[in-house]
C-alpha cells in the first residue's frame, strides 16, 4: 500500500514538473506546446519560435509565414494546398534551403486532425561527425504556412518528447 501511494505521489509530481517546464505557444491560429521556454523572433513576414534543449540533444521549432504579405488571400491558399505541385515545390525548396548535404529520407502526406499535412524526415551530416535528423511537418492554416518540427542532434534525443511536441499542434 505504501509503495502504491509513493508511486502515485512520484508520478503526480513528475507530471506536474513536466507541465511546469512546458511553454504553450499561441501564434497565428495555432497552439503548440514546447517542452520548455520557447524563444520567439520576428523575421519579416515570418515568426521563428524555437527551443534548444540544454543538453543540446534536440531542437524544437515552429516557423509561421504570413502569405498575405505576398498578396495571397485565404481562398488562394486553400486552392494552392489542393495541388500536388504546391507540396512538391514547398518540399524541394525547403530541402534546398538546408544545403546540398541535406538528404530527404521520406516524405508523405498525412491527415493530422483533419488538416492536410506534409511530413518529412531529413538527414544532414554534422561537421563534428554524426547526423542531425529533422522530422518536419508543413501545413497551411488560413493565410499562414506553418512549418514545425524536431531535430535530433545527437542520435539520442528523447523520442517521447518529440512525439508529444509534434502531437501538441492545435489549429484554432
Amino acid at each position: 500500500m505504501k509503495k502504491s501511494i509513493l508511486f502515485l505521489l512520484i508520478t503526480s509530481l513528475s507530471t506536474v514538473g513536466a507541465y511546469a517546464q512546458s511553454d504553450t505557444l499561441r501564434l497565428d491560429r495555432i497552439r503548440v506546446v514546447f517542452p520548455g521556454k520557447v524563444q520567439v523572433e520576428e523575421q519579416g513576414p515570418a515568426k521563428r519560435c524555437q527551443l534548444r534543449l540544454a543538453d543540446s540533444s534536440a531542437n524544437f521549432q515552429v516557423i509561421s509565414i504570413d502569405l498575405s504579405t505576398m498578396g495571397l488571400d485565404e481562398s488562394t491558399a486553400i486552392a494552392m494546398q489542393a495541388e500536388e505541385a504546391f507540396w512538391d515545390q514547398s518540399r524541394d525548396g525547403l530541402v534546398a534551403q538546408l544545403g546540398s548535404d541535406a538528404k530527404l529520407i521520406k516524405d508523405e502526406m498525412i491527415d493530422y486532425k483533419g488538416a492536410k499535412v506534409m511530413q518529412m524526415l531529413i538527414e544532414r551530416p554534422v561537421k563534428e561527425g554524426g547526423v542531425n535528423r529533422l522530422t518536419l511537418r508543413m501545413l497551411i492554416v488560413g493565410t499562414y504556412m506553418i512549418q514545425y518540427g524536431h531535430t535530433d542532434r545527437t542520435g539520442k534525443a528523447d523520442t517521447q518528447l518529440r512525439d508529444q511536441f509534434l502531437a501538441s499542434l492545435q489549429v484554432d
